[in-house]
């Protein structure tokens, strides 16, 4: 009878569990807040925004190359120059993990002791032996395919082509979560890698990496039904002077939604191999006018990414882009295009030259990226970047490769759909929190 109660309790402890769990959520700390391990204080606002340009760039070398390549284990990004990082409860006892947010990839893995090679990080290294709920992944797991297994278990082995990489053993563990109602929850037998062997500048703020990517054994993908298979971020303003500003938060489940009737959705485009969130970008408005791009424009598509500051557009698509602006501004007589040294190389910045009878500049174009089936629109205050009072540049930057950046996703709730495969959005004030 007493075996039987137990039993029932443990059951219920399980489904309590998986219904908690459908709410979760972790809050998302941007490198330009002070409250983030990465942030640099000393900079100017030039060079946040040189920073968010080289980012950006990082970005399209990581998604290009692994279009070429086919290299599903090989990420060619430097994470130290990462945008978003999560704070996340390991094992049992719970032990804090600082990790990066990545979108772009698809194993979750923390530095792990005993390390036989580790980067320098603030925190304790995550010890295993400590942790009760620790254990090996079966080589019968199908998460384990694609990995070398042996007897002893399953390993992975992550390179970068910075240089840097992360080796180690598969394994299951606990991971803790806060939910939108403040309590926290512990789901149980995720998939991570245990990193042992790990070289490079990640940051000494953070010890891994938290990968949501498309792939099965990706955080999102294996939480699936028990996150309803959605997961979403709303992305507030950054203010680096302002310790006390409104966060960000990545949500799951019950909290991945959007409130109200503005709801827009795209299909993400099947790729082979099918790993990054793409959609079918169509054209591009600039002030209410189509720029007319022809149908092959983007034959690649358009890459949502969450870890790229800027947005990126391919060549042919930027060279329409520029040359509408160029003539936009230079109706404006009080307004100076910046050349040569006086910007970094490749972006399009003005200077509003101010008299003191002339307020701020205040006529910025708005854009529209057409994708299929929806229309996402851009704000001014989120197309340029303000770099002091009269000096601005397009947020957007020529390359290889067409990606929607983290500046254009602000105040702009971002639902992913693992199940219908598809991203919905909606305009949102994301500094009310209610993510």
């Amino acid at each position: 009878m007493a075996q039987t109660i137990k039993i029932v309790i443990c059951l219920f402890l399980h489904l309590f569990s998986l219904v908690i769990s459908s709410g979760l959520r972790l809050e998302l700390t941007h490198r330009d807040s002070p409250n983030s391990p990465l942030f640099e204080p000393n900079l100017s606002d030039f060079e946040r925004f040189n920073k968010s340009v080289e980012i950006s760039k990082a970005r399209a070398s990581r998604f290009h190359r692994f279009n070429l390549q086919n290299a599903s284990l090989r990420v060619p990004l430097m994470h130290h120059e990462s945008l978003y990082t999560v704070d996340i409860g390991l094992g049992t006892p719970v032990t804090k993990r600082t990790l990066i947010f990545d979108t772009g990839s698809h194993l979750t893995w923390t530095q792990c002791k005993p390390c036989i090679r580790c980067f320098k990080q603030n925190q304790p290294l995550f010890d295993i032996k400590k942790s009760s709920t620790y254990r090996l992944m079966l080589t019968r797991n199908k998460l384990s395919r694609g990995f070398k297994c042996r007897s002893e278990g399953c390993f992975y082995l992550m390179q970068y082509y910075s240089g840097q990489f992360s080796r180690g053993i598969l394994a299951m563990e606990d991971f803790t979560f806060g939910t939108s109602a403040r309590v926290l929850t512990r789901v149980a037998n995720m998939s991570f890698g245990c990193g042992t062997t790990n070289v490079g500048d990640f940051g000494e703020g953070v010890s891994g990496i938290l990968g949501m990517d498309k792939v099965p054994i990706s955080f999102a993908r294996q939480l699936g039904p028990r996150i309803k298979n959605r997961f979403s971020y709303c992305l507030t303003k950054i203010d680096s002077n302002n310790t006390k500003e409104s966060s960000s938060y990545l949500s799951f489940g019950d909290d991945a939604v959007i409130k109200g009737v503005n709801a827009r959705s795209t299909p993400f485009v099947r790729m082979v191999p099918d790993t990054h969130y793409i959609l079918k970008l169509n054209d591009i408005s600039i002030a209410g006018q189509k720029l007319g791009l022809s149908k092959g424009t983007f034959p690649e598509g358009c890459v949502v990414d969450s870890g790229a500051s800027i947005s990126l557009l391919n060549g042919n698509a930027f060279v329409k882009v520029r040359n509408f602006m160029l003539v936009y501004f230079s109706r404006f007589k009080n307004v100076r295009r910046l050349m040569g040294n006086e910007v970094p190389k490749g972006l399009i910045c003005y200077m509003h030259v101010v008299s003191n009878t002339e307020g701020l500049f205040a006529s910025f174009p708005s854009m529209t990226y057409h994708f299929e089936g929806a229309d996402y629109e851009v704000p001014w205050d989120n197309s340029f970047m303000m770099l002091g009072k009269n000096v601005f540049c397009l947020a957007m930057k020529s390359e290889n490769i067409t990606i929607l950046g983290a500046y254009q996703q602000r105040n702009m709730r971002i639902v992913y759909d693992l199940k219908d495969d598809k991203m919905s959005f909606a305009p949102e004030d994301c500094s009310r929190g209610a993510a």
